[in-house]
């Protein structure tokens, strides 16, 4: 088997093994959260979207007994989709939802008690791959040409037309933007010539490049709040001890991880098992990179975030940081 082969297969496998968490992970039971007492163990429903590695803290978190060191029981239920787990967090079958800034404000904008408390994760997630021996420079060569994101209106469709518009291209006239999917199918988009280049996270970034036949053309470099720790307020108020150990455990593993990536790779290997050691730590180095080590949301990312919603319609106007953030909590 060649190389190109086996890239199409383990990302065939990253694909099968997302559904797979997905499909069992959602079917969690939706009893109630533990109150934390002294000396005692919480339990706390944390909803995210699998299969992916923007969530890192706190994969690595739950995989190596982090969580357990804390008297802190977290419960993970996957999700196909963002909208899905802030379903799910409103509904109350989770308590606390890791997803784009994005649903804090729709919720806000409904009325609803939703809050950002922390940030694991600043970016979109998302960079623009091409072939290695594609004509394109920047993303400004790309004009009139088939471009694959995940999902149109997705978190990947929002930071390419973000890159477009930032060299003056309008997305919706200089170029084609497709659904793409993701793992298997967004590389066989790319690599039959349906599209020029695509919008892929992490771990597959890494992988397709250690094929030698993959460069990234774009990495969105701009400040978004693409990750957050999100809950409703009324269930924070109750639960605060509970949030604040979540908080203090993910900050905890991003300075372990930052001082040695090497040592997270086996826990991260439980989500990504075929994948190389080589490959995940490139993957896990690169998320390292784009996670505040506050893990505080800044304005610059909120803003960055409120502006997309309120051009996609999603929200009129602009809601005050401090309604939709609170940062007391974080250790």
């Amino acid at each position: 088997m060649n190389l190109k082969k086996s890239v199409f297969s383990s990302l065939l496998g990253l694909s099968l093994l997302a559904v797979t968490a997905c499909g069992s992970d959602s079917a969690a039971p939706a009893d109630g959260t533990d109150t934390p007492s002294s000396g005692g163990t919480a339990s706390v429903k944390v909803g995210l979207v699998c299969g992916g590695m923007t969530p890192l803290l706190t994969q690595i978190a739950i995989n190596d007994g982090s969580f357990e060191k804390e008297n802190l029981k977290v419960e993970k239920t996957c999700f196909n989709s963002g909208a899905d787990a802030v379903q799910a967090l409103v509904g109350g079958s989770i308590d606390i939802n890791l997803g784009s800034y994005e649903h804090v404000l729709r919720q806000q904008k409904n009325g609803l008690g939703v809050k950002a408390y922390g940030e694991i994760y600043n970016g979109v997630g998302y960079s623009l791959v091409v072939k290695k021996d594609a004509p394109y420079q920047s993303i400004a060569d790309v004009k009139d040409q088939v471009l694959a994101v995940t999902k149109v209106g997705s978190l990947s469709d929002t930071g390419l037309r973000a890159g477009l518009e930032g060299e003056g291209l309008n997305p919706e006239t200089d170029a084609q933007i497709i659904n793409g999917g993701s793992g298997a199918t967004m590389l066989a988009a790319i690599e039959s010539g349906k599209a020029a280049g695509g919008m892929v996270s992490e771990p597959t970034i890494s992988q397709m490049l250690a094929s030698g036949d993959y460069r990234v053309l774009y990495d969105p470099p701009f400040e978004y709040a693409g990750i957050v720790v999100m809950a409703k307020t009324d269930w924070v108020e109750q639960n605060q001890e509970a949030m604040k150990s979540f908080l203090k455990v993910n900050k905890e593993v991003f300075d372990r991880a930052k001082e040695d990536p090497q040592s997270v790779v086996e826990p991260m290997k439980n989500e990504f098992e075929q994948l190389s050691d080589d490959v995940l730590l490139t993957a896990i180095e690169n998320q390292l990179a784009k996670i505040p080590a506050d893990l505080k949301v800044t304005k610059e990312a909120a803003d960055m975030v409120a502006g997309t919603q309120i051009e996609l319609g999603a929200i009129s106007e602009e809601i005050p940081f401090e309604e939709t953030v609170d940062l007391t909590l974080l250790p």
